[in-house]
């Protein structure tokens, strides 16, 4: 037996991968095959069966099997979808051009006829591909019920024509196809950005090492190159490539990022370090515990990749109510057409009503109903800072009972803060613009929140500069030597600080002056964000990997009930698991790759501005600093989802009241299939005033 992991083409939904499943099992040899609809993968486990043979079985599908990916496939999957849709709505406007005022533009039908077949059966071809293949192997989908509507409206509108009628349904053929290619475009758009975010993940830690051999001299070779027991060297203000134990030399190192801790962590010899990790003030020398895909960071790229795949998106509405709804519609029309022959005697009497029930159950509304209102949101979230890469994602969002939250960089700023200043011995020194001065060049997380306290000031010019690794600084400032680092550095015992701060002591001499003390800040409208949406009744966690302590002491203060601390990130995704194993419908607010499992996971992730792999494992990215633009994201999803209802009763319910009416031969009085194709464009014209709506919130 062996594996193999196949890219898939043509996926858009949960029933996809069913189906694709079963197309591959099938295929004698298979033993077992595994779909990821997030990455668009098939894992096939075979024994003796060639990918042609898996390739044919899903082509008979509708679907593409891509053998050997390249990553350019994705981008010309979503050029392609571009094209079909911008030829869509450029053959698609001249059609409307007479409903515009003052525009003087009356097509001949003949060029109507034509200028939809573009649209309808070239651009929307692939919706008449899927269906008919589909239709072999008795299913019904979305695509069924667009080819059904596009198809009678196009062809009603050409007997239409050819019988010299002034009503034509070109246009509404046109604008169905038009309308849900544009829905397409952006769901690929998303799938494509969705699986960047494990590439994401990976590019945190360098794909190149400081390799030392038995003589310390460094090599750079690839981390690929790496084994277990290996010594690399990582030098200041860089990444370490690998998960290790330091064996030489002492640093701070940030992992903020990766574990939540919003402070820098000192490590000298014998501490774990891992992958993505940025080293500060000093050089580490590390053995290889781990490397490649075997880190810690790959681990968790893997989780982010699991966690996609263990839900599959819901389901529009449409899709799921069309595998009754069209065979129920055909067989009406098909009854309504022999009912009428035995009535009448004459098939010019019978196919009337019947072609009037097909074009009354044409589902332009309802094909349109998600998508208009879908588009017009997105528009409208993109302008108040909300980029959606789901679609599903932002409609569950207004659907939420719990959200939980990251700390460090969600509900906190993220980095060292000046919280206090302690004076131990006043001499008229002002702490923190010596300490900025002597901290002017260091990009250490402690240096940037002092010059950040002493923004402002006019610094004093320090000679004798020294950087001391692992320790502090030291540097002559106005005829007077002064020292500015940890306890040990300074030599001198510091005051007990709060367990989730940091101290900096700045010495004169001999003389400990005073303590500048800098611990991570709570957001100014983090509390205001809280108590609004618990004031829409969403139960509200908080999950760090931060210390118990300061994680409990956050929740206290800001009202939230549960909180974990020293939580990991798969402890992260569980728990969340464990919330909708419940039946909770839970979103998760983060900013961190420690985030990108629980992100994934979660029904609604929603990334907070700043790192490229959170964001890409987020389907929801905020793009404006603040928790502001999350509260803006929920009111617009709720009003997107009561405008999506709306529709969707809108469409169903001119079925529900007009079917029967065509069916019985009430609306011949009226112009019977003529007055059904204007329905239905009275119908989506409705559906899209309606979702235009969203443009306001």
């Amino acid at each position: 037996m062996e594996s193999h992991t196949y890219r898939v083409e043509g996926m858009t939904c949960a029933s996809c991968v069913r189906r694709v499943e079963k197309a591959l099992a099938a295929v004698p040899g298979v033993s077992s095959a595994m779909v990821n609809l997030a990455t668009e993968e098939a894992t096939v486990t075979f024994d003796d069966v060639t990918p042609e043979q898996l390739a044919q079985a899903l082509a008979e599908r509708g679907y593409a099997l891509v053998m050997d990916p390249t990553g350019e496939e994705k981008n010309q999957e979503v050029l392609a979808a571009l094209i079909r849709t911008l030829l869509a709505w450029v053959f698609t406007l001249p059609l409307f051009a007479s409903m515009v005022p003052g525009v003087m533009l009356h097509l001949d039908w003949r060029i109507q006829a034509l200028l939809s077949a573009v649209v309808v059966f070239a651009a929307g071809g692939g919706f008449f591909k899927r269906a008919t293949l589909q239709l072999l192997h008795r299913e019904t989908t979305m695509d069924t019920l667009v080819a059904l509507g596009a198809g009678v409206s196009w062809g009603f509108g050409l007997v239409e024509g050819l019988r010299g009628e002034h009503h034509l349904t070109f246009e509404t053929a046109a604008a169905l196809v038009a309308f849900l290619l544009l829905g397409k475009y952006l769901e690929t758009r998303a799938k494509v950005h969705t699986v960047d975010s494990l590439t994401s993940l990976l590019k945190l830690a360098p794909s190149t090492a400081l390799r030392l051999d038995a003589e310390g001299n460094a090599e750079e070779v690839p981390v690929s190159m790496l084994k277990p027991g290996n010594r690399v060297r990582v030098r200041p203000g860089s990444a370490i490539p690998v998960d290790g134990v330091v064996v030489a030399g002492s640093a701070d190192v940030e992992e903020a990022l990766l574990t939540g801790e919003p402070l820098p962590v000192p490590k000298q010899k014998g501490d774990a370090v891992i992958a993505g990790a940025l080293v500060h003030g000093g050089s580490l020398e590390l053995e290889v515990r781990a490397a490649g895909r075997d880190t810690w960071l790959a681990k968790l790229a893997k989780q982010v990749g699991e966690a996609k795949a263990s839900k599959a998106p819901v389901q529009a509405l449409a899709d799921r109510i069309s595998a009754i709804f069209v065979p129920v519609i055909l067989v009406l029309a098909a009854l309504t057409f022999i009912a009428w022959w035995m009535h009448s005697g004459e098939v010019s009497l019978a196919w009337r009503p019947a072609v009037t029930v097909l074009v009354i159950a044409c589902p332009c509304a309802l094909g349109l109903a998600t998508p208009v209102a879908l588009t017009t949101a997105l528009g409208t979230a993109a302008r108040n800072g909300l980029l959606v890469r789901d679609a599903a994602a932002f409609e569950r969002l207004g659907s939420i009972t719990d959200l939980a939250f990251d700390k460090t960089g969600t509900l906190t700023i993220g980095k060292p803060m000046l919280r206090e200043i302690r004076i131990l011995f006043d001499d008229g020194t002002d702490l923190v613009r010596l300490a900025a001065a002597l901290e002017r060049d260091s990009e250490h997380p402690l240096a940037k929140g002092i010059r950040e306290a002493a923004k402002g000031m006019v610094l004093p010019v320090v000679q004798d500069f020294r950087a001391h690794t692992g320790g502090g600084v030291s540097g002559r400032i106005e005829g007077h030597d002064f020292r500015l680092g940890n306890a040990a550095f300074i030599g001198l015992d510091f005051p007990e600080v709060p367990s989730d701060a940091t101290a900096v002591g700045l010495a004169k001499g001999r003389r400990l002056l005073g303590l500048i003390i800098l611990a991570d800040a709570v957001r100014p409208d983090a509390l205001a964000t809280v108590q609004a949406l618990q004031a829409e009744g969403l139960r509200l966690h908080l999950f760090s990997g931060d210390r118990p302590e300061p994680v409990l002491n956050l929740a206290t203060e800001l009202g939230i009930s549960e909180s974990i601390g020293a939580c990991t990130p798969g402890l992260k995704q569980s728990r969340i698991a464990e919330l909708q194993q419940e039946g909770r419908i839970v979103a998760f607010v983060g900013d961190g790759v420690n985030d990108a499992p629980a992100l994934a996971q979660a029904d609604a992730g929603l990334s907070l501005p700043g790192l490229e792999a959170a964001q890409g494992a987020a389907p929801l990215n905020l793009l404006r600093e603040g928790l502001e633009p999350l509260l803006s994201a929920r009111r617009l999803a709720r009003k997107t989802q009561k405008i999506i209802r709306q529709n969707l009763g809108w469409a169903f319910g001119y079925n529900l009241l007009l079917v029967p009416l065509a069916a019985f031969g009430q609306l011949e009085r009226f112009g019977g299939p003529m007055l059904a194709g204007a329905a239905m464009g009275l119908s989506s014209f409705t559906v899209v005033l309606n979702a235009l709506r969203l443009r306001k919130v």
